[in-house]
């Protein structure tokens, strides 16, 4: 009795992930990326973003190495 209980959640756990993976994958993507995103709400994120990046690569100069192969891996898996 308990082995087929077992199964049963299993195999209803499995339904309800393929469903929600059918319709993640199903849905379509409206978002679209934007260099002036933070135009409005944050107008000076280039230069605080450059700003921190430069400061790290100083500090350790593999971080600029490591940042590439962040945002490459990041957006191929996309």
């Amino acid at each position: 009795m308990a082995i087929t209980s077992n199964c049963s959640k299993q195999y209803s756990m499995l339904l309800v992930i393929i469903f929600f993976t059918t319709i993640s994958i199903s849905t379509p993507v409206l978002a679209q990326l934007s260099v002036g995103f933070y135009a409005r709400t944050c107008p000076s994120v280039f230069d605080t973003v450059r700003t921190a990046t430069q400061s790290a690569v100083k500090k350790e100069a593999r971080m600029g190495a490591s940042l590439i192969r962040l945002f490459f891996h990041d957006c191929f898996v996309n």
